[in-house]
């Protein structure tokens, strides 16, 4: 029975049992070397082998010169002089798979010497790979099908938001959800985007395109491509504030109504209203932290003829502002703080004036 030896990524072989263990003992060959007997395809640590080969393999019968005591007389007795050291050279010649070997007999006792064992006939046998490298393999497959799968993933999420959000959010994979509310104020930044109802060619880039969806506003064409109407969200949650009303500004020109009902725009914030040149009405119901000073911003705008202030607290002095904006056409003042003087003089000095207080 013949076995094969792998070391350092090299194979030699065959040998007989009976070699390898003489090689194991001569320190040529390692208990932990691999080895594999021939019609197997399981290599096994060398020393684990032999001991299993041993319990398996027929009994040789031991040569009657090699079983007598090794003296001189014995030797005689047995064969001439000489023909024990040629029995034993022609058996080593008969086996011819020892890379190299030399038999004597000195002083009685049967000695051999092997070297050159990496010289010997090389055979390709595969290796069996370990379970480190199996798992290894396992884990790198798993990988690049999670990235593949992942990539297909997120294109058709891109691709229809609508359709895989749904289906992200039952596999528990989190992914940013619109409301009904939301979807339709995206529809129309993105009519006013591509096409801005004629006011001139508008491209809102992403950043205002983000900003304007977040803030919940909808901007909606005027019957008439007369310009842009704009209104703030209902939801207080998303009211407006000041930072959302730069991000009208690629608008500015073509926006005609502007309505910021409960918002939280300040005076501070009115300021931006003035690059509004054609804006026409503006509400600004409920919004609490615009006082008469904001108010008073506004006279740059001459095309402004409508102005609803139900709800915020004004003073007296807001009459002067009013008095002064002259295409100012129709007022609404209910709940203003501003007495009833106040109004009477507004409704003296602007006679044609629509004016609505209490």
């Amino acid at each position: 029975m013949n076995l094969y030896l792998t070391r350092d990524g090299q194979t030699f072989g065959p040998y007989t049992v009976e070699q390898a263990r003489e090689y194991l003992a001569a320190g040529q060959f390692l208990e932990q070397d691999f080895a594999l007997l021939e019609g197997q395809t399981d290599w096994q640590p060398l020393g684990q082998l032999l001991t299993s080969a041993a319990s398996t393999q027929p009994v040789e019968e031991v040569p009657l010169a090699e079983a007598l005591p090794a003296t001189a007389e014995s030797r005689e007795a047995v064969a001439p002089s000489g023909e024990v050291t040629q029995s034993i050279g022609t058996a080593e010649e008969a086996a011819g798979n020892s890379p190299s070997s030399s038999t004597q007999i000195s002083g009685g006792h049967k000695t051999k010497k092997i070297s050159r064992m990496n010289k010997g006939r090389t055979v390709v046998v595969p290796k069996q790979r370990s379970v480190l490298s199996k798992i290894l393999s396992t884990l790198v497959v798993f990988m690049v099908t999670l990235v593949l799968v992942g990539g297909v993933m997120t294109g058709l999420y891109f691709a229809m938001p609508a359709t895989m959000g749904p289906f992200l959010a039952k596999m528990g994979i989190p992914v940013e959800t619109q409301s009904p509310a939301e979807n339709t104020a995206r529809n129309e930044l993105a009519e006013v985007k591509v096409n801005p109802a004629k006011p001139g060619e508008v491209m809102l880039d992403e950043e205002h395109f983000q900003r304007l969806r977040i803030s919940g506003i909808r901007i909606l064409p005027i019957e008439g491509d007369k310009g842009l109407q704009v209104i703030s969200s209902v939801d207080s949650e998303m009211a407006m504030q000041d930072d959302d009303l730069s991000a009208l500004d690629p608008l500015a020109d073509y926006i005609v109504s502007l309505d910021l009902t409960n918002s939280k725009v300040t005076d501070e914030g009115l300021n931006l209203l003035l690059q509004m040149k054609n804006l026409e009405k503006l509400n600004l119901e409920g919004t609490k932290a615009v006082t008469s000073g904001g108010i008073a911003k506004l006279k740059p705008l001459k095309k402004l003829s409508y102005l609803n202030l139900v709800r915020v607290q004004m003073d007296d002095t807001l009459i002067d502002t009013l008095i002064g904006m002259e295409n100012l056409r129709e007022v609404y003042l209910y709940q203003s703080g501003l007495t009833e003087d106040a109004i009477a003089r507004l409704g003296i000095a602007r006679p044609k004036m629509f004016v609505k207080g209490g």
